[in-house]
């Protein structure tokens, strides 16, 4: 159950929420007859109609998405950065399949409801490390990251700055903890130990919605620090409307949930002639979120446009490495045991490897990129030419 039910009903409350029960130990039965549902639209029943919406605007907005993927993927100039932009903006498909999917699906709704996280947290961790990146592709970047004076001492010498570590792991713990906690869910759901309809500590579910409104919360306030920390070099990359454009689907996710379950708490949304028990409680919040991917997807065209890169020079690989790179999460993965410092020398070898950045010939390597190095970028509307490292958006 998503945590915005829990504190829609009273987390806190000293009674458990349903007068059927007889013990604590015992899930109450909930109520989930209605009225004999009439067709809503010529011969549609409401779930049908909710069923073609819903699949509809996850088509619309998986076209708008891929699109968008195809144009970096055949423009690849950037692999450090593009590989990272393709994850962050497969978060909208990755939401309206699922979306779809809990609209369509009475019996497994609540089985997949928790896999919106996990797209969450690949977009979340994703977008830490092109915020780094981005921090890096200026000069001074590295100090910024690292602390001052960390390039005068040595590349990559010693360990990354405790505050960072802690802004790192704290947004990368979402992943695990996301996988987790889907996984949990769906085996409390399979042996009868979940009770959606209880806030009894005796049930699953309000140990997992507790547990998943903590990492969630705890994730995207790391982010939220990091950019804070780096505000002065991320807001020349347009950074607030790419932070818009997927946490918003996070941010209304929570907001929307809370104030249908309010509504369905206290009878306003019921069970009617047309909707039943499902459409209600869990059809009708999804139903919503299918139907803003594609605001959302034309969002994503404008924060992460691939135009910048069309002006790099050749592509440092093809379309299907773009793809390969971008569903290869290991540097995900790998970021938990090597850290901050680490893969961030990684991507710095990654750049020099696969060439991402023209550069003159007699341009010497440096830990921001290459001295004397000069790209075209798209700042703030203009095209300007100046020193840059790995280029940026």
């Amino acid at each position: 159950m998503h945590p915005a039910i829990l504190l829609s009903r009273g987390l806190f409350s000293n009674k458990d929420d349903s007068s059927n029960s007889t013990s604590k130990n015992t899930c109450p039965v909930e109520n989930t007859t209605g009225p004999e549902i009439v067709p809503f639209v010529g011969d549609l029943t409401y779930h049908q109609f909710s069923v073609i919406l819903s699949g509809a605007c996850a088509i619309l907005s998986t076209i708008i998405v891929f699109v968008l993927i195809a144009v970096h993927a055949f423009n690849y100039s950037n692999p450090v950065q593009q590989r990272q932009i393709i994850r962050i903006v497969l978060l909208v498909p990755w939401v309206a399949l699922f979306s779809f999917l809990i609209v369509w699906r009475d019996d497994a709704g609540d089985y997949l409801t928790e896999s919106l996280d996990f797209g969450c947290s690949i977009a979340l961790s994703s977008f830490l490390l092109l915020m780094c990146d981005f921090v890096l592709s200026h000069r001074g970047g590295f100090d910024d990251l690292f602390g001052q004076g960390a390039y005068s001492r040595g590349a990559f010498a010693g360990e990354s700055p405790p505050m960072l570590k802690r802004m790192w792991y704290g947004v990368l713990q979402f992943i695990p903890t996301s996988i987790i906690i889907w996984v949990a869910t769906a085996i409390s759901l399979a042996v009868g130990t979940y009770c959606k309809q209880s806030n009894s500590i005796h049930f699953a579910h309000i140990w997992l919605a507790v547990i998943s409104g903590i990492v969630t919360t705890f994730a995207i306030i790391c982010s939220l620090r990091f950019y804070g920390a780096n505000k002065a070099k991320l807001l020349k990359h347009r950074i607030l409307l790419k932070l818009f454009t997927f946490k918003g689907i996070i941010g209304l996710n929570f907001l929307q949930t809370f104030i249908l379950s309010i509504l369905s708490g206290h009878g306003v949304l019921k069970p009617t002639k047309y909707m039943t028990y499902h459409d209600v409680n869990t059809g009708l919040p999804s139903l919503i979120l299918a139907c803003e991917m594609p605001i959302f997807a034309v969002l994503l065209v404008l924060a992460f446009s691939p135009l910048p890169y069309k002006n790099q020079g050749g592509a440092a690989a093809g379309p299907i490495s773009a793809i390969v790179d971008a569903f290869n999460i290991s540097d995900l993965l790998s970021a938990f045991v090597r850290g901050p410092m680490r893969l961030v020398r990684e991507q710095q070898r990654q750049i020099m490897r696969q060439d991402s950045v023209r550069v003159g010939m007699t341009a010497s390597p440096t830990p921001y990129g290459y001295e004397g190095e000069e790209d075209e970028q798209f700042l703030n509307g203009r095209r300007v030419k100046e020193p840059r490292i790995s280029s940026s958006v």
